[in-house]
């Protein structure tokens, strides 16, 4: 166990008294990683002379982190840090309006978030707050951290986006929530608890599936994430509900598991689903930016879309029209999504309830050129391409 050096300032006149001042930034030293467990805290004459305040002011702060769980104090040693879980940060804080929400993503670069975010900042705006994104990188680890980091620094709610941080959990009908539980609203993963937001993937892969089955193709691959997440094994689901109800199994040759959803990813499974003997004469992108990257893939192999191989997908982020040929996609309202989480979570923050704790969200074919039909305008759906092709 060793002591550290803290950077500590406190402000007087703030309206927040020095002991809770001192607790708050050990409290933010210690999830930022500047204390870790078993570091032990100052002496309480060494710190109280450093911030030039008395004794009892910095013993108050100490003894109110030991009654926070964070700290253990030893009869005749130092306080040491304890090991923390980032959801005993949500419990202790403070029930003080701060006016800010945090949002954390599991990545920044996928212009679905974007969509979200505009719907976020669309009724936050009218709450005159602030909004900190923060970004996972796919990473529970980094995304618990954050989630003691925005507790630390006081925020009103969080928005736990494609990603299970374990919500506090919506309170039962007729009552409300604990002034202590940070209120939290979860995004995009199915099976979370507490409140949630959640889309149709299972509809999604279905719709995806049951087009291409519709033009003909016996041998359909897709490209998707490699890990077994919540959010991805429902789209899979209806993908392959929706093959077998053609009367094709999915093979697992023709599943090319990536370890991302970029475009590099998207290249990748091209190229292992072109070296199978049999290659697929369909692809399905669980997201577009995976389908940008096919679609280079392809040129690059001298196919041709949707001569050659066709092409659907998953998102309908707003490149999808602009690349070439438009993208057959699956959208998904992501922008919707971000309006009704934040409606949802300003409702806990006021202390009540959503009429609804877990919205699903439906998706919906968006029919352009990729995937073969013969039509460049965009038909929703499937509708009119399904009276007129005699698709069913």
């Amino acid at each position: 166990m060793h002591s550290k050096t803290l950077d500590i300032q406190l402000t007087p006149h703030t309206g927040v008294n020095l002991v809770e001042q001192i607790r708050q930034q050990l409290i933010w030293l210690i999830t930022a990683g500047q204390l870790t467990p078993d570091d032990t805290l100052p002496a309480i004459r060494h710190l109280a002379e450093q911030l030039g305040v008395n004794l009892h002011t910095v013993r108050s702060a100490y003894q109110k982190l030991e009654e926070d769980g964070l700290v253990r104090t030893s009869p005749g040693k130092r306080a040491h840090v304890l090991p923390y879980d980032a959801r005993q940060l949500a419990g202790i804080a403070s029930a003080q309006r701060s006016h800010t929400i945090g949002i954390i993503l599991p990545g920044m670069s996928n212009p679905f978030y974007h969509e979200f975010l505009r719907g976020v900042d669309a009724v936050e705006r009218q709450d005159q707050g602030m909004i900190f994104v923060c970004n996972s990188n796919e990473d529970p680890d980094e995304g618990f951290r954050y989630l003691a980091k925005l507790s630390a620094r006081k925020v009103d709610g969080i928005l736990a986006v494609s990603q299970n941080l374990g919500g506090i959990a919506c309170p039962e009908r007729g009552t409300r929530p604990a002034a202590a539980a940070l209120p939290m609203v979860t995004v995009d993963w199915p099976g979370a608890e507490g409140c949630s937001l959640q889309i149709d993937h299972e509809s999604a892969g279905w719709q995806a599936g049951r087009h291409l089955v519709a033009h003909g193709h016996l041998r359909i691959g897709m490209i998707t994430f490699s890990r077994q997440v919540a959010n991805v094994l429902p789209v899979h689901a209806g993908f392959e509900r929706a093959l077998g109800a053609g009367g094709i199994p999915l093979d697992p040759e023709y599943i090319a598991g990536v370890d991302g959803f970029g475009m590099e990813e998207g290249a990748l499974g091209v190229r292992r689903l072109l070296a199978l003997a049999d290659p697929p004469t369909a692809i399905f992108c669980i997201a577009d930016t995976l389908a940008f990257g096919a679609l280079q893939a392809l040129r690059a192999a001298g196919l041709r879309v949707p001569q050659d191989i066709a092409l659907v997908s998953y998102n309908n982020n707003p490149y999808a029209e602009l690349v070439e040929p438009p993208l057959t996609t699956v959208a998904v309202p992501s922008y919707e999504m971000g309006v009704r989480a934040m409606q949802m979570l300003r409702q806990l923050i006021a202390g009540g309830m959503p009429e609804e704790r877990q919205v699903l969200l439906p998706t919906e074919l968006i029919i352009r050129r990729s995937c073969g039909c013969p039509t460049a305008e965009t038909s929703r759906s499937g509708n009119d391409l399904t009276e007129k092709e005699g698709l069913p």
